[in-house]
């Protein structure tokens, strides 16, 4: 940019020799342009570029106007005080964020050290969260002011309470989850704490505490008929040793009385507060599992028992979980005895949360959870990357890899998840997302493990490899496959 200057300015500045002349002959050029005094293009444009080539140095667009509005005010007025221009802002020092590996943890740096990616519980692109425009309680990925804590009884926990007592933490909620044999206690933290902070100190001074963050979760889906049952190979006459079944789903409530689940065998119990979130989500799943046929569906296994534990709030626009709520789901569907638990939810890596389901894994229950939805680069999603969990992608009717999922080493299997059709919570949909490939997966290996012991490794080798030879970071194993000796 050029400045305009007075005429005394102008030639205060202007000395002997070429560099000199050739600057006043640009500005004289200038001159004429504006004043629409040369009507040659040709010279225009040779004009022009020679005052491209005087002029080279940016400048800062605020800094030039305040000069001329304060050299247009001199020259109306000579006598007023000429103000220095405003100096440019310093430029923002944007720190280096910490590199993701795929299929690895950005947790292990410590909590104080990252920046909380955004979490949608949609995977419509124009539903994704703004975070800029919520207070920041609401768009983290924790809950602000809280600490939870999982003990092996009642007398340790009270005993670290004890132990934590000097940092002014009091109790919200104290839970023993018998069946998994653990108590979980929700410490609030005192007014004004910073919740990262706060932590990362305790951890400095009792470093092997199972003490962390009280995650938020979210689902892991948004928004044809048979596509899917058909590309895993499934029909309706081969699902006979699934008739038995019992299989958990950790999710929201489900509607009862949809006609999809009408006379179904379905317990449900609620652990997520005042608000629950919507049912489409829960419902959904449950369609493509135990849905009638006589409504459209071919459920992967009809004659199943079906315990459902919503642990999904609403919290203003948003629908999510907490890491208590989440435990207390699972220990009541260990107390049901189910076979396997769907996990179509994801969130950060949480200590209390590991524990839990390691609990779960080692009562041989089969936990099958979905790979997520932030797209090829974001970071593992928990619990689907937790060890001993199946995590599922999913893929559409073409067998191309669903945009948004996740991509990482912990991926295990490919399942139909782009336009499924099952229930909505008063009707039918198409869904997507990570979400609706997990109920695949986990009725196919329920069905392998039904009928051989070798089962994981039998699904390993029958999926259909979609990538590289052998196990990759889009696909897994490759698409899942329904094992033909289940009819």
């Amino acid at each position: 940019m050029i400045h305009r200057r007075s005429a005394d300015s102008a030639h205060s500045k202007l000395s002997t020799g070429p560099a000199a002349w050739l600057l006043a002959g640009a500005l004289l050029l200038i001159a004429g342009l504006a004043h629409g005094q040369d009507s040659d293009p040709q010279r225009r444009d040779m004009d022009r570029r020679l005052i491209e080539n005087i002029v080279t140095e940016p400048r800062d667009d605020a800094s030039d106007t305040a000069v001329i509005q304060q050299t247009e005010r001199r020259e109306a007025d000579p006598q007023a005080e000429v103000q220095p221009p405003p100096a440019p802002p310093p430029r923002e020092v944007v720190p280096d964020r910490p590199r993701v590996e795929r299929g690895g943890s950005l947790m292990g740096q410590g909590p104080s050290s990252l920046v909380p990616p955004v979490w949608s519980h949609s995977e419509d692109p124009e539903a994704t969260a703004l975070t800029g425009q919520v207070p920041a309680s609401e768009a983290a990925d924790f809950e602000p002011g809280e600490l939870i804590l999982v003990s092996q009884d009642m007398s340790e926990a009270m005993a670290t309470a004890r132990e934590l007592a000097g940092y002014r933490l009091r109790i919200k909620s104290r839970r023993a989850l018998e069946r998994l044999g653990l108590v979980v206690s929700v410490f609030r933290l005192p007014d004004g704490a910073d919740t990262l902070a706060l932590l990362e100190e305790i951890r400095g001074r009792f470093p092997t505490l199972s003490l962390d963050l009280n995650h938020r979760y979210r689902l892991m889906a948004g928004p044809r008929q048979r596509y899917g049952q058909e590309m895993i190979g499934l029909t309706t006459e081969n699902t006979a040793c699934l008739d038995s079944i019992h299989v958990g789903l950790l999710d929201t409530a489900v509607n009862l009385a949809h006609p999809a689940l009408a006379g179904r065998s379905i317990d449900l119990a609620e652990f997520a507060g005042p608000t629950a979130a919507p049912r489409d989500h829960g419902t959904a799943i449950a369609s493509l599992w135990v849905g009638n046929p006589d409504q459209g569906f071919t459920p992967l296994f009809s004659e199943a028992a079906l315990s459902v534990a919503g642990v999904f709030r609403q919290r203003g626009d948003e629908i999510d979980t907490t890491t208590d709520a989440l435990a207390r789901g699972l220990d009541w569907l260990l107390g049901q005895e189910v076979e396997a638990i769907n996990l179509s939810l994801g969130g950060r890596e949480n200590r209390i949360l590991n524990q839990t389901l390691q609990r779960l894994i080692a009562e041989e229950v089969l936990l099958v959870a979905a790979a997520g939805n932030l797209g090829p680069e974001g970071p593992a999603v928990y619990p689907a990357a937790y060890p001993g969990v199946i995590a599922v992608t999913a893929v559409d009717a073409n067998r191309r890899p669903y945009l948004r999922a996740n991509r990482g080493a912990y991926i295990d299997f490919a399942a139909p998840g782009v336009d499924v059709w099952a229930a909505s919570d008063n009707g039918t949909a198409y869904h997507s997302g990570t979400s609706f490939a997990a109920p695949f997966v986990l009725a196919a290996l329920l069905a392998e493990k039904r009928l051989d012991n070798d089962w994981l490794q039998n699904a390993r080798e029958s999926a259909l490899d979609l990538g590289i030879p052998g196990k990759d970071d889009t696909y897994g194993w490759g698409l899942v496959r329904w094992p033909a000796g289940c009819g």
